[in-house]
């Protein structure tokens, strides 16, 4: 039996979904013993000597995310997967987002909301939110979008640095409605009560979208926080893998493990449509709202005052998409969410959407995302 050491922040949504990745691989394939590294109240010391427990423990491989002297772990010699891609060591490997589709998920979903006006909030010099702000503001620019933003100072020595004063200043004069995207859910959360602070009310003035989609803190937040949910287990499982073939002694070629955006997890901050134009509002609002019938676009017509021809330019100029487009998408995301829900069969959710059978349904889906649903569901929860 192999022992591998992990060192994660299990209180974090992000450590909790990668542990969750470890158990599936370790109970699906390896049997390995899991040792942890003691909890912060059970340490003897505040210092985080983490080379010093892993001498003492001796394990096959390790699964790292805070170390603050990745060299010291290098020179131990035993094979580690960091968990992180800061300050990673060359021909190790690592988790690593992929920001560039991070911003452009967030765009789209924005763009689909009719927002046409756009900021970042983020911290200064740190690889992952720089590289969601400037594929966010690429994007933003591909649609004639120019972005504002808010960077919190990042300093070595004293950490992050940001005022609620400085936050709420900026908030205050941006052009509403405005949406947000947050460089990840703690700013969310941030946002959110400087938006409280501040009485600027929220999605109407400001809509907030963050990245991870921490569940338990998404819907602690008042409003509840939206979140780019992203396939942290699955990279984890895939981290397993490469881990294991480290442990024997096996060949590494690729040593970046990406992490994926899925889709966005709309909740209250983002529940909104930002355009003025009422018929295009009647149209999204009656699709959004009946994704459990089998909807055509000359059902959607029917709801507004306007022509078939005329519904159809003015939809597009707002949300990007054409109105069976815009049926598909809300169709998938509905599909998507009850997914994720182990209780349900793909047979039960077929025919909550206005399907007439389950093999419909999975073409249906396996046309769009290119994996059939039960398969998407293992990857995905």
């Amino acid at each position: 039996m192999k022992k591998v050491f992990v060192q994660l922040e299990s209180g974090r949504g992000y450590g909790r979904d990668l542990l969750k990745g470890i158990h599936e691989y370790n109970n699906q394939f390896s049997n390995w013993e899991i040792v942890f590294e003691p909890a912060y109240y059970l340490k003897t010391s505040q210092k985080n000597d983490i080379s010093k427990l892993i001498k003492l423990m001796k394990p096959d491989g390790c699964i790292l995310e805070n170390i603050d002297n990745m060299s010291m772990i290098t020179k131990l010699g035993v094979p580690f997967i960091r968990a992180n891609s800061l300050d990673h060591i060359e021909e190790s490997p690592y988790l690593k987002g992929n920001y560039e589709s991070d911003g452009k998920v967030a765009v789209d979903y924005f763009l689909s909301l009719g927002f046409k006006r756009l900021a970042f909030f983020g911290v200064k010099d740190l690889a992952w939110s720089d590289g969601r702000y400037a594929s966010f503001k690429n994007h933003a620019q591909l649609n004639g979008i120019e972005v504002s933003h808010y960077l919190a100072e990042n300093t070595s020595k004293k950490g992050l640095r940001h005022d609620f004063e400085g936050i709420i200043a900026w908030l205050k004069s941006l052009p509403k409605p405005i949406g947000i995207l947050c460089c990840n859910d703690d700013f969310g959360q941030m946002l959110i009560n400087a938006c409280s602070l501040s009485h600027l009310k929220i999605p109407y003035e400001i809509a907030i979208l963050g990245i991870d989609n921490d569940e338990l803190l998404c819907n602690m937040t008042h409003p509840k926080l939206s979140s780019i949910a992203r396939n942290h287990r699955k990279a984890a499982f895939n981290a397993c893998k490469i881990l294991d073939r480290m442990m024997n002694d096996e060949f590494i070629e690729d040593y970046i493990i990406p992490t994926e955006p899925l889709d966005v997890v709309e909740r209250t901050s983002t529940d909104i449509i930002a355009c003025n134009d009422t018929e295009v509002i009647k149209a999204l609002h009656y699709i959004r709202n009946n994704t459990h019938l089998n909807l055509t676009v000359t059902n959607v017509v029917e709801v507004t005052n306007i022509s078939r021809r005329s519904l159809y330019t003015r939809f597009k100029t707002v949300t990007k998409n054409t109105i069976y487009d815009e049926i598909q998408l809300q169709k998938l995301k509905k599909f998507k969410t009850l997914l994720r829900n182990q209780n349900l069969s793909v047979k039960e959710i077929a025919f909550s959407l206005g399907f007439d059978d389950a093999s419909h349904i999975s073409r249906w889906f396996s046309s769009i995302e290119g994996i059939p649903p039960i398969k998407w569901r293992n990857e995905n929860i």
